[in-house]
């Protein structure tokens, strides 16, 4: 096996313990990725006037996390590549042209192979993806000239000269592979189902794959108010002084306020200059936005200790001073 083969090959494993992770990620948080897909159905057209075709495309797109989670293994050892490479490379092809429609309609939503785990902006996702489907059609035309470049049966290798695979039992482990991330996936997806028919904020629930820009506040350790609101709403407006009150009091947990817009956009700057807020704003993506306020309407404040929110409260009934603090324990 030469050496263009064998970069060939390498860049095979790289992409496949990328699809590992990726599926991973995926097989583990179901329902975060669930989520996460519905920006994607609008941006392909789905479900724009029917939410019912919506959730259901995004429901069916749970299971792409054990099929990459399989995929990957699949190039890790080199199994059938005739059939994992060419699906790798369409579906990578299928992720770049997403990113980068995506990246010409200006989408604010979380990007990237690795879901919450590293968020990327579209523009981002659309260069590393178009790297890695690169790298996957040189791998592609590698190992095929690989096999090629052999005669007669090849004996399992790690190198996958000749088209073998990289163990003799790469199908059992494969199939098994696929098996263990659909079995796991269902798992930690049918009991939390719950989440999908409205917001994702809700007692009981992880706050996870949160990332907040403009503090360096860990919500996954200690107690927290967790306010969600607009600038551009009037009612988040008016909550301002309540919400001020509470933030003030030190035996209350401290006011996160998380927004979808910029921390530097006019109309943020425009709320703190005239309402003097006296908590700390940070800005998540809109895809977590939409999550944690679909289907109610905002400010919406929610009671947080490390990491899972314990009460939830909309704009009308949120809970004074005195009634927070037997609620907090403070």
């Amino acid at each position: 096996m030469d050496g263009v083969s064998k970069v060939a090959r390498s860049g095979q494993i790289i992409i496949g313990l990328i699809y590992l992770v990726a599926g991973a990620i995926k097989v583990w948080e179901p329902v975060l990725f669930y989520w996460e897909s519905i920006p994607y159905t609008q941006i392909l057209g789905i479900g724009r006037d029917n939410w019912e075709q919506a959730t259901a495309v995004a429901k069916v797109a749970t299971l792409l996390g054990p099929i990459e989670f399989a995929l990957g293994v699949a190039l890790l050892l080199n199994w059938r590549p005739q059939i994992s490479l060419p699906v790798a490379t369409v579906l990578m092809a299928f992720f770049t042209g997403l990113m980068v429609k995506a990246w010409q309609m200006g989408a604010s939503i979380d990007c990237g192979c690795f879901g919450a785990l590293v968020e990327r902006s579209p523009g981002e996702a659309a260069v590393e993806d178009a790297v890695m489907l690169a790298v996957l059609v040189f791998a592609w035309w590698g190992m095929r000239r690989a096999a090629k470049g052999e005669e007669g049966e090849v004996a399992a290798n790690w190198w996958g000269s000749g088209g073998a695979p990289a163990f003799p039992l790469a199908n059992k482990i494969v199939v098994g592979t696929l098996v263990a991330g659909l079995a796991v996936a269902g798992a930690r997806y049918f009991p939390a189902a719950d989440r999908l028919a409205q917001s994702d904020l809700k007692s009981g629930v992880r706050l996870t794959g949160l990332s907040l820009k403009g503090t360096d506040i860990d919500l996954m350790e200690g107690k927290y108010l967790v306010e969600l609101f607009s600038p551009t709403c009037g009612h988040c407006m008016d909550a301002v002084p309540k919400i001020n009150t509470l933030h003030q009091d030190p035996e209350v947990p401290p006011v996160v306020a998380l927004t979808a817009f910029a921390q530097d956009s006019p109309q943020l700057a425009e709320f703190v200059k005239r309402l003097q807020p006296s908590f700390t704003i940070a800005t998540i993506s809109q895809t977590d936005y939409y999550r944690l306020t679909f289907g109610h309407g905002y400010p919406r404040l929610a009671y947080v200790k490390d990491g899972v929110v314990q009460s939830v409260w909309e704009r009308d009934f949120v809970p004074g001073l005195v009634r927070m603090k037997e609620i907090t324990g403070s």
